[in-house]
C-alpha cells in the first residue's frame, strides 16, 4: 500500500441530471458532471456559466449609496477638492487603489493614494493617517479594500470635518462605521452579488463614475479578484474571464514589466499567472516594506518608470521566499515541541516578520489541518501582530469575534484574518480558541480533498482537457477540477529535478499512456513498486513541447490500495536499505537457523506488521501466512540455496548407489564410494541426498562395523515416500517460484498467499465470535 496524504472524498452528484445536461448543452458526460457539481444543473444555468461573453455586469447603481457616492465625488471634482484614496498593502488593495485613481483622474478630480505601512501602521484606517489627511487639506477620503472595521477612525475623521466613503468587502462587525456613504456588497442587500473582492468593488465605483463599463481597467480588476481568493462565480467569474483577456492584450507598462520579470512575455496569461507569478511579486513589497512601489508600478506611464519597479518587486519576492522558509521551519519546530495536541495552533515569536506570517500560517494549515495563527511580538509596544488561516469547520472571523474583548484590532474572513493584541494576552487567546474548538468533531481535523472526477487513463485526452477548460477561469468557488486517474499500471517511475525531489511517472491502462509530474513526490520512487496499480490525484493540463501536445497530470496525491511487493532477491539492492525501515512498523523474518544466526543481533520473527521483510525461504509456503494478514509492503530478500539448479538423481542413479553397498567389499567401501562419485560425477550434496533417502526408508542401515550396509529385511517402498525426497522436491519448487521467477510471477504467488492469509484471518475471527 501507499497511503494518500489526504482522505479523498467524492462529491455527491445526481447521475440523471448529468445525463440530461450532457444532452441539453451538448457537452461530454465528464464536463456535465463538473457543471452539476458546481450547481449549474439546468441548461440555462450551464449555458450562462459557460458563455461569459453573453453575460453583462450588474448595474452599479443597484448599490444603495452609489448615487450618493458619485454625486459627492463629482462635487469634489467640480470644486477642486482633494480626494485621498486610502488602500491596503496587498494585491487587492493596491489594484483597487489604481482602479479608483484612474477613474477619478478621468473625471477631472484631484486624487492621491495612501497605502499604510504594514509594520508601522497596520491594516486598515488609522487615526494618525486620517489626522494627517485632514491637516493636508483633503476634503474626502475614500477607502478601498478596507474600512469596514474602522469604527473609531471613522468617528475621528467625522470630527475633523472630512467626509468618508468606505468601499470594502471584508466581514463586517455588528456595529458599522459612521461614514458619509458605504459601498459594500456583503452589507448592502440591494446589490445582487455579495462576493466581490476589493478590486471588484472599486471597479463598480469606476463603472458608475464613468457611466460605462471601464474595460481599460479590467486588467487591474482581475489582479485583486484572483489574488484575494474570492469565489470565481457570478460577477467575479465575469471579472476574471474578461480580466484575463484584458491582461493578455494589456499595453499598461506595469503589466508589461511584470510579464518581463516573470518570464511570461510570450506566454498566454491565465489565472495561474496572476495567482503564482504576478500576485506574489506585488504582495512582496507590502510584506517586506512599503507597498507604494507596487502601486507606482501599476500607475507608471512608461516602461522606463515601470521596469525598475518590477525588478525591485522581483528581488523582494525572492527575499520573501527565503524569509518564509526560515519562519516555516521555526514555527513547525515550535508546534512539534509545544502545541502538537492543540486544536488551534497559536504560535508566537519576537523574531518573525509580520509581513509573511500569513503565508506561513497557510503552510501550517496544510501540514496539520488545524486553524493556525502566527503572531509577532513588538517589545517596544508590548503588542503581538499577526495573521491566521483556518479550516472549513472553524469560521476564524466568527470565532475571533467571540474573543473581541482582547482583540482591539482584527478583521478578515471565515478562512483568514489579521489581528493585533497585547502580548500578555496571547496565552489567553490560545486558551480561548482551543476551548471554542473543543466542540468540533475529530473528523473536522482530518485533512480531506474533494474529488470531482474519477477517470481511467484511456478517458484522458487533449479534447477532454480543452473542453474542461471551458469552465475556467478556475479559483475559489470554481476550483480547477481534481481528478483521480485510477487503475493505472506503472510503465516508468523516476526521480527528477536538480535535487531529485520530484517525481515523473508514465502510467497505462493497457490502451493509453499518460505522463504525470509530482513536485515533492520524489520519495515515492522508493515506496511504490513497479508492479503496483496506482491511483493518481491531481489536475490535468496539456504539455506543449517542441511542437508536440499531449495530456499531462499534475500530481497532488497518490495511493496504492493493495499490498506492494519489492524485489531484493539476488543482491539487486543492498539489504542495508531494508534494515533502515522503521522497526515499529517492520517485521524481519528469518526461517532457517543459519539466517537467524547471521542476523541474531536484530529482532526477528516478531508479530505481523505493515512492512514484512523475508530474509530467506521457509520449508513450506504455509509458513509465510502468519506474516501476511496485515502486510502493506512485502520485501523479498531470498537467498539462493542452490536446490533449483541441482537435478534430483534419477532412479537409475539411486540404483547404482544402492548396488554399490550391496556388492562392494567392506574394506573398500570408503575408497570405492569416492571412485564411484567421480565416475558418475555426483556432487557431495547428491550423495548425501541419496544416502538420506535410503536411510529414511530403511534400505540402508548402520552395520556392526559402523559403516552403512544393505538392510536385508527392508520392505519394498517407493523413493518418493521419503520425507527427504519430498522436501527436496518442495525446495526446488519453492526456489523456482520464489527465487528464479520474474517479479510478475512472484507477485502472482503472493497474491494467492495474501488472499489465503485474509481468508484464514476471517475464519479465525468468525470462529471467535
Amino acid at each position: 500500500m501507499y497511503h494518500s496524504k489526504k482522505t479523498w472524498i467524492d462529491k455527491d452528484v445526481d447521475s440523471l441530471k448529468i445525463d440530461e445536461l450532457a444532452d441539453q448543452v451538448n457537452v461530454s458526460r465528464q464536463v456535465a458532471h463538473l457543471l452539476v457539481q458546481r450547481g449549474f444543473d439546468t441548461a440555462d444555468q450551464a449555458k450562462a456559466f459557460l458563455e461569459t461573453d453573453q453575460t453583462a455586469f450588474h448595474d452599479p447603481f443597484l448599490f444603495q449609496d452609489m448615487t450618493k457616492v458619485i454625486t459627492r465625488i463629482q462635487q469634489a471634482a467640480d470644486e477642486g477638492e482633494m480626494i485621498l484614496i486610502y488602500g491596503d498593502y496587498d494585491v487587492d488593495g493596491v489594484s483597487s487603489a489604481a482602479i479608483l485613481w484612474h477613474a477619478l483622474i478621468e473625471v477631472g478630480a484631484m486624487a492621491e493614494c495612501y497605502i499604510p505601512n504594514r509594520f508601522t501602521e497596520g491594516y486598515g484606517p488609522n487615526e494618525a493617517a486620517f489626522r494627517w489627511a485632514a491637516e493636508e487639506g483633503f476634503g474626502l477620503v475614500i477607502t478601498v479594500d478596507c474600512g469596514i472595521s474602522g469604527i473609531e477612525e471613522a468617528a475621528v475623521l467625522k470630527e475633523l470635518g472630512v467626509d468618508l466613503i468606505i468601499t470594502d468587502h471584508h466581514e463586517a462587525k455588528d456595529v458599522l462605521p459612521d461614514a458619509f456613504a458605504m459601498i459594500h456588497p456583503g452589507v448592502d442587500s440591494n446589490y445582487p452579488y455579495s462576493k466581490l473582492a476589493g478590486a471588484g468593488v472599486a471597479f463598480k465605483v469606476a463603472h458608475a463614475l464613468l457611466g460605462r463599463v471601464p474595460e481599460e481597467l479590467l486588467d487591474l480588476a482581475v489582479l485583486g479578484t484572483i489574488a484575494d481568493l474570492v469565489p470565481l462565480i457570478g460577477e467575479n467569474r465575469l471579472l476574471a474571464a474578461k480580466g484575463i483577456e484584458a491582461l493578455n492584450a494589456s499595453e499598461r507598462p506595469g503589466i508589461l514589466a511584470l510579464r518581463k520579470v516573470c518570464s511570461l512575455v510570450e506566454d498566454e496569461l491565465t489565472e495561474e499567472s496572476v495567482g503564482f507569478a504576478f500576485g506574489p511579486r506585488i504582495n512582496a513589497a507590502g510584506r517586506l516594506d512599503s507597498a507604494m512601489p507596487a502601486l507606482e508600478m501599476l500607475l507608471a506611464e512608461t516602461m522606463e518608470e515601470a521596469e525598475p519597479l518590477a525588478e525591485q518587486l522581483d528581488q523582494q519576492n525572492k527575499q520573501r521566499q527565503d524569509i518564509v522558509k526560515k519562519i516555516a521551519e521555526e514555527a513547525t519546530a515550535l508546534v512539534e515541541q509545544h502545541y502538537l495536541s492543540d486544536r488551534v495552533l497559536v504560535v508566537d515569536s519576537d523574531q518573525w516578520n509580520p509581513g509573511v506570517v500569513g503565508i506561513v500560517a497557510s503552510r501550517l494549515v496544510e501540514k496539520y489541518h488545524r486553524p493556525v495563527i502566527l503572531l509577532c511580538h513588538d517589545a517596544e509596544k508590548g503588542t503581538a501582530k499577526g495573521s491566521g488561516r483556518s479550516i472549513a469547520a472553524f469560521d476564524l472571523f466568527a470565532e475571533l469575534n467571540q474573543t473581541a474583548d482582547i482583540l482591539p484590532h482584527f478583521g478578515g474572513h471565515p478562512a483568514a484574518a489579521g489581528m493585533t493584541l497585547s502580548s500578555e494576552n496571547v496565552p489567553v487567546l490560545r486558551e480561548r480558541l482551543n476551548a471554542q474548538a473543543a466542540s468540533l468533531p475529530d473528523e473536522a481535523f482530518i485533512a480531506t480533498t474533494e474529488i470531482d472526477l474519477r477517470l481511467r487513463v484511456s478517458d484522458v485526452s487533449i479534447g477532454l482537457i480543452e473542453e474542461m477548460g471551458r469552465l475556467s477561469p478556475f479559483g475559489m468557488g470554481n476550483p480547477s477540477p481534481r481528478v483521480v486517474v485510477e487503475g493505472a499500471n506503472i510503465r516508468d517511475l523516476k526521480r527528477i529535478g536538480r535535487d531529485l525531489t520530484h517525481l515523473k511517472v508514465l502510467v497505462t491502462d493497457g490502451k493509453t499512456e499518460l505522463d504525470g509530474i509530482g513536485f515533492g513526490f520524489g520519495d515515492a520512487v522508493d515506496e511504490v513498486s513497479s508492479l503496483a496499480e496506482v491511483s493518481l490525484m491531481g489536475s490535468l493540463n496539456i504539455n506543449e513541447w517542441n511542437g508536440f501536445r499531449k495530456p499531462q497530470l499534475m500530481i497532488q496525491d497518490l495511493a496504492v490500495v493493495d499490498y506492494q511487493l519489492f524485489d531484493y532477491r539476488g543482491g539487486k539492492k543492498p539489504l542495508t536499505d531494508l534494515f533502515e525501515l522503521p522497526h515499529d512498523t517492520t517485521t524481519f523474518v528469518a526461517f532457517s537457523e543459519e539466517t537467524q544466526s547471521k542476523y541474531a543481533e536484530r529482532p526477528l520473527n516478531g508479530e505481523a506488521k505493515a512492512n514484512v521483510v523475508f530474509l530467506d525461504l521457509p520449508e513450506e509456503e504455509a509458513a509465510f501466512l502468519p506474516y501476511l494478514k496485515d502486510a502493506e509492503r512485502i520485501y523479498c530478500a531470498f537467498k539462493d540455496e542452490g536446490y533449483y539448479f541441482e537435478t534430483i538423481p534419477s532412479r537409475e542413479e539411486f540404483k547404482h548407489y544402492f548396488n554399490y553397498f550391496a556388492k562392494c567389499p567392506r574394506d573398500e567401501l570408503r575408497i570405492g564410494l569416492v571412485r564411484l562419485s567421480k565416475s558418475r560425477k555426483w556432487s557431495k550434496r547428491s550423495i548425501n541426498f541419496m544416502h538420506s533417502v535410503f536411510s529414511e526408508l530403511d534400505f540402508l542401515v548402520t552395520m556392526e562395523d559402523g559403516l552403512p550396509g544393505v538392510n536385508p529385511n527392508a520392505e519394498k517402498r517407493d523413493l518418493t515416500e521419503a520425507t527427504t525426497y519430498k522436501r527436496h522436491e518442495e525446495r526446488q519448487r519453492l526456489e523456482q517460484q520464489y527465487i528464479y521467477s520474474s517479479l510478475a510471477q512472484l507477485k502472482e504467488r503472493f497474491d494467492t498467499l495474501v488472499e489465503a492469509a485474509k481468508q484464514e484471518e476471517m475464519t479465525w475471527s468468525s470462529n471467535s465470535i
